[in-house]
């Protein structure tokens, strides 16, 4: 998942997550924001949550939703806001 923030200072946030391997990474403008390996987890939802930009600044927050059981066999929605409205949304 792809989308740009910020109207005069623009910023690329990129959102990447693989099922199978549990590696997951979020960049900003190409450099890492995070980059993780997640292999299990009792969290339904979790939560990223960082500031984009240094003049216009703005607060993104990403939730990768999962199912309680069989999570990595099904459809994992992710949705992006950017302070607090939803911009983005796909299917991991």
């Amino acid at each position: 998942m792809t989308f740009d923030v910020g109207v005069s200072e623009r910023h690329q946030v990129v959102f990447s997550f693989n099922k199978f391997w549990g590696g997951l990474s979020i960049k900003v403008d190409g450099v890492n924001v995070v980059n993780t390996v997640r292999l299990a987890s009792i969290d339904l939802v979790k939560r990223y949550d960082f500031v984009v930009g240094s003049q216009e600044q703005h607060q993104v927050r990403i939730e990768k939703h999962r199912k309680a059981l069989f999570a990595g066999f099904r459809a994992q929605p992710v949705y992006a806001f950017v302070d607090g409205q939803l911009v983005a949304q796909a299917v991991a």
